[in-house]
């Protein structure tokens, strides 16, 4: 495997973690040297103007200051360091209280307001500060050998702000911090070392530069410069590199990260510290995911889920401004996840708003459709049903609520078991004879489901959230309760304007209506796949001893096997959340994403993916209980690669 990783991601020589332990356990250097970023604390940033672009959205938010921050900050960096670097070509690291100067005097910027900016940008770079287990167990066992343990950093913070930034990160027993701002010498010129070993052998007898070790993960400043300088190293490789260079994503754009939004960057970076964090961690060459449903969790489901919660909270916030918007109701099953992401996202943004999981189905409102004699006699042209489905299908997907339709299934005997056409077609006109009785169980069915979800829905102030489809699900309830209600879709088909032109209005995160891209299988099937929830679905509803009781079907659509690998793919959603809140606490709240962003790694997924990613969904059933189509996840038509 080293040798692989090596050839991908480094020049130098990638020997064993493991090995270059048991070497600093011997004794084998009188000093180690550590690198801070990316070696002993990890930062899910792709570059400093990650932190620029947040110290933007929190000066507007915590200092009430609207200014262009991110470039005046970017540009004042590059200034100041081209004007150092042209005075001593050696010398070209500056302070950050130097660059917050400059923008006093070069952007006119009051010198209190900057004093505020640079104690904010300090505070971000602390909580976006974590330890990074691979090299904290390296400076464990070098604290351990007895060596003298170092510190070299090249950065424009001060000595104190670093200490800070490596006492959180438990960095604790080292026995000197070297800092380029301060020392003026830097890592990245290669005149830090000579200057390091200078005041070392001083205090050491007899050290000669190849008694110290070096450790970090760049490698021009973390391992050709060192070992210029006599030095031996240990490149402990950049999982942001290691992700960045990958072959899948250098044919996705992403060896051009800089040119995409800082969000998005740094959930980048975050996946990286997840996914390639250890030397040891596989690279997966063909596939980023790896065959695994938690990969596909975290990676897919997780980034789609973020970028959904967030625009449903746009979504609110900007209806919030036109009319009062006090709970958002997401449809079961559909909102199984995006209720959990949002959740989150509203607390972080302080949307004044509840959530509930609403549980409903097609089948639960069924009798909302029956108002005639042809309506009964149409119910499976309104959803046309597979050929393979008998007679019975028909009646326990449209008229298990009526007792009527019941009796005239168990008349046509071991006709109710036919998939005929003709004899569906005569079932459903069977019902119809017996028009009113229906329609008069149809109108009782309504005023169920008016008691059981008027409580939630009956009302001025609610929102709606579902997958899409066609909206059948919100015609339904308008036509209940005579309302124009107001949907939120993950994607929208063409037949969703019959919305707008009937009543009630809808949003769309994927696609406007007229997009063609989302109607495939492949994306309807496959997304609700990493949102939905891996338990059945609702049959029916009923009030008993006034309380509601949902009736689920016997069996979840999913399949047995199916619901293990959702729950592993749930599993890697959450988990990436929580994560997120480890790398970012508060800051998360600034990570909404475009839609095609939040959709990347759903589109790599299926355009990408390897056979043994696609097996991954090989036990996932797509059955959708009311046309009767049942499918494997797996099946090619779902998949736009070609492996």
């Amino acid at each position: 495997m080293f040798p692989k990783v090596a050839k991908l991601f480094s020049s130098s020589e990638v020997i064993d973690q493991f090995e270059f332990i048991k070497r600093l356990e011997d004794g084998q250097f009188k000093v180690v040297s550590f690198d801070v970023f990316d070696t002993l604390v990890a930062r899910f940033i792709s570059s400093p103007e990650d932190i620029f672009y947040l110290l933007e959205k929190r000066a507007r938010d915590d200092l009430g200051v609207r200014l262009p921050i991110a470039a005046m900050r970017g540009d004042a960096i590059r200034k100041i360091r081209n004007f150092a670097s042209q005075e001593e070509p050696t010398n070209k690291e500056v302070s950050s209280s130097e660059v917050y100067k400059y923008i006093e005097l070069h952007y006119a910027v009051d010198r209190r307001l900057c004093e505020a900016l640079h104690h904010l940008e300090r505070q971000i770079e602390l909580e976006l500060s974590t330890p990074r287990p691979a090299g904290l167990k390296l400076f464990q066992a070098a604290v351990k050998s007895r060596a003298m343990v170092i510190i070299t950093s090249d950065t424009y913070y001060d000595e104190e702000h670093l200490k800070l930034v490596l006492e959180k990160c438990g960095v604790v027993g080292y026995h000197r911090l070297f800092v380029s701002s301060a020392g003026q010498r830097t890592k990245s010129a290669g005149t830090i070392f000579p200057a390091i070993f200078a005041q070392l052998a001083t205090h050491i007898p007899a050290l000669r530069p190849h008694d110290i070790c070096h450790i970090g993960d760049n490698e021009t400043n973390d391992v050709a410069n060192p070992k210029s300088a006599g030095w031996q190293v240990y490149h402990l490789p950049n999982p942001i590199d290691r992700l960045k260079h990958h072959p899948l994503y250098g044919r996705n754009g992403f060896d051009r990260l800089s040119k995409f939004p800082a969000p998005f960057r740094m959930i980048v970076a975050a996946l990286a510290y997840k996914m390639f964090e250890e030397p040891e961690a596989d690279l997966h060459e063909k596939s980023l995911f790896g065959g695994d449903a938690y990969n596909i969790g975290f990676m897919a489901a997780g980034v789609l889920n973020l970028g959904l919660a967030h625009w449903v909270a746009r979504e609110v916030r900007m209806r919030k401004s036109l009319g009062p918007i006090n709970i958002v109701h997401f449809l079961a099953r559909d909102g199984f996840l995006p209720i959990r992401f949002f959740n989150e996202v509203s607390r972080l943004t302080s949307l004044d708003v509840k959530s509930n999981y609403l549980v409903a189905s097609r089948r639960v409102l069924y009798p909302a459709q029956i108002d005639s004699a042809t309506d009964i006699i149409t119910a499976a042209l309104k959803h046309p049903i597979k050929p393979h489905q008998p007679v019975e299908a028909l009646y326990k997907t449209r008229m298990s609520w009526s007792s009527t339709a019941k009796v005239v299934l168990a008349e046509f005997n071991d006709r109710r078991l036919s998939t005929k056409e003709r004899h569906k077609e005569s079932y459903l006109s069977a019902v119809a004879a017996h028009g009113q009785e229906v329609v008069d169980e149809a109108e009782a069915a309504k005023q169920r489901l008016r008691q059981v979800y008027g409580p939630d829905i009956d009302r001025d102030d609610a929102i709606f959230f579902d997958l899409g489809y066609h909206g059948t699900t919100q015609k339904l309830f308008s036509k209940l309760f005579d309302r124009d209600y107001d949907f939120l879709y993950v994607l929208a088909e063409p037949s969703l304007l019959q919305v707008t032109e009937e009543r009630g209005r809808f949003s769309s995160f994927l696609s406007v209506p007229t997009g063609s891209y989302v109607r495939k299988p492949v994306v309807t099937a496959v997304v609700e796949a990493m949102i939905c929830a891996s338990g059945p679905s609702a049959v029916g509803v009923s009030i008993e001893n006034g309380k509601t009781k949902v009736e689920y079907e016997t069996q979840p659509g999913w399949g047995a096997a199916g619901v293990l690998t959702l729950n592993e793919i749930h599993e890697g959603a959450l988990d990436f959340l929580d994560w997120m809140l480890v790398g970012f606490g508060n800051n998360l709240r600034y990570f909404a994403l475009e839609p095609a962003l939040a959709y990347f790694f759903v589109n790599l997924l299926l355009r990408n993916g390897t056979a043994e990613d696609r097996q991954v969904f090989s036990s996932i059933v797509y059955d959708n209980s009311i046309t009767g189509e049942i499918d494997s996840l797996a099946s090619k038509r779902y998949w736009l690669s070609k492996q």
